[in-house]
């Protein structure tokens, strides 16, 4: 007679009968487990990752006199100066017809996109040979023609014809008066200042629990690993635990990725009020100098591009550059620096170095890593790696020679971490007040069951959440640049 199946069995095991009895049959039957390693665990090689926390901006403003700034407000203002004096552009060529303007000290006329000038100026275009009076000036809606006149008593000189032709440049360089009852004065020039505007950008985690699974984590015969938020691999026994710090922790990865990657951006909330994204790094450097190159990096091309930053604008004693980069821009910088030192380099300690051997024979180990250029003129670069150049996470597009690396990995982003007037160039925002964290309890709190006490929702459970503000302010872009590989998408 057939029995019906109770409804609290969840598995059965059938014996067996006969005289033959193996391995197989007790696994079968009884569900023999193999020998299990408590309390160990570890992490599928693949799977793992030091690129989880890429906060490299954040260690170098946050916790640095005067680089983490709090505001009342996520709308902030700053005033930038421009050049103290401006270059003057051809706008027409008005002697195009000319072979040899100022001969004989014929007057020229020349078309320029400033009227700031006026006799008894004098001019220079881009060959500092040939001085330019100003005779004369109008306005003709489109630019300033002036009228000149060459500094010079050969009259068989004439300015190159070259000269005037649209987008040279020309620039006051002195005047020139009568020496006696002298009635003109030359002029001068006044810089441009802008106020520029920006802001930080929201963020916010959390998670919920219910009453059941508080009461069941504790029990779960699975340990988990997790990376913290100083990239440091952490071992959990308990779920909940784990799951808060990785809510931290994604909080202040969201506020890392949007400094690097966020663009400035203002549109509608769900309860109507206003969402704002702060502008990234590199939204920021798109005003900065940036350069692109492909093939291998050399050490001429990185020379020529700081140097035409930091000439007459920074001093030899400062032109210190500190580059971000991946571990493929570093390995680039590495490889050019070997290839213009390999008729320096000596063998010495320095490089060869003795090692533990478990034999009679000595173990020798050979190598260093250039992360140093020192240059001409002052220059000195060196070499910081970050993490997040080498993410997947954040680069999917892979470099087309180094196939397992994206191509930001050989980015070199040059940052200003120097200060003006005690102002850092370079700093991180936040809004006053604007963190907080802890918890809203239903008829469940992280403790345990409500007992008696008040609460905010009928449901049991409960939600832990964080939220805050962070942005980044660069007040004057123009002082950083990056180096970018080049890739046809």
């Amino acid at each position: 007679m057939a029995y019906p199946q109770s409804s609290f069995i969840i598995k059965r095991y059938d014996g067996f009968g006969g005289n033959f009895t193996d391995s197989q049959y007790l696994g079968a039957t009884y569900d023999i487990r193999p020998h299990v390693f408590e309390n160990q665990i570890t992490q599928i090689f693949s799977s793992k990752t030091n690129l989880y926390t890429g906060k490299l901006l954040a260690n170098l403003t946050m916790g640095k006199a005067g680089r983490t700034i709090e505001i009342d407000d996520e709308i902030y203002r700053w005033y930038l100066q421009g050049a103290e004096e401006k270059t003057a552009r051809v706008v027409e060529n008005l002697e195009s017809s000319n072979t040899t303007p100022g001969i004989n000290k014929t007057l020229i006329r020349v078309k320029l996109d400033l009227d700031y000038f006026s006799a008894p100026d004098v001019l220079m275009g881009e060959d500092n040979e040939y001085p330019l009076a100003v005779v004369d000036k109008f306005s003709d809606g489109t630019g300033t023609i002036y009228t000149l006149q060459l500094q010079t008593d050969n009259p068989a000189l004439f300015v190159p014809a070259s000269m005037f032709e649209v987008g040279k440049e020309f620039s006051k360089v002195w005047t020139s008066v009568a020496s006696e009852m002298n009635s003109e004065f030359g002029t001068q020039q006044y810089p441009s200042s802008y106020k520029l505007e920006s802001q930080v950008g929201a963020f916010a985690q959390k998670y919920t629990v219910t009453d059941k699974a508080w009461r069941q984590e504790g029990r779960i015969g699975v340990t988990f690993m997790y990376t913290d938020q100083n990239g440091k691999t952490v071992t959990a026994r308990r779920f909940l635990p784990m799951a808060e710090a990785k809510m931290w922790n994604e909080l202040y990865t969201s506020i890392e990725a949007q400094l690097v990657y966020g663009k400035k951006h203002t549109s509608s909330a769900a309860n109507g009020y206003w969402k704002k994204t702060g502008p990234g790094l590199r939204e920021y450097l798109k005003d900065s100098w940036l350069q692109y190159y492909n093939g291998p990096l050399s050490i001429s091309q990185l020379k020529d591009f700081l140097l035409d930053i930091q000439v007459t604008r920074v001093s030899e004693t400062e032109r210190i550059n500190t580059a971000i980069t991946g571990t493929l821009g570093a390995q680039l910088f590495h490889d050019a620096l070997v290839s213009v030192s390999n008729g320096y380099l000596t063998v010495d300690s320095n490089f060869i170095n003795k090692i533990s051997s478990d034999t009679s024979t000595p173990h020798l180990a050979f190598g260093a890593q250039f992360t140093r250029y020192n240059g001409p003129h002052g220059l000195q670069v060196n070499m910081m790696l970050n993490s997040m150049n080498d993410s997947r996470k954040y680069s999917k597009i892979m470099h087309p020679l180094y196939p397992n690396l994206p191509v930001d990995s050989a980015r070199m982003t040059f940052l200003n971490l120097g200060s003006t007037e005690g102002q850092p160039n370079m700093a991180i925002l936040k809004v006053k007040d604007s963190y907080r964290w802890g918890f809203r309890a239903g008829t469940h709190t992280p403790t345990g069951p409500v007992k008696g006490g008040q609460v905010s929702a009928l449901t049991a459970g409960y939600d832990v959440f964080c939220e805050g503000t962070a942005g980044l302010m660069i007040r004057d872009a123009s002082s950083m640049g990056e180096f970018i590989y080049d890739v046809n998408y």
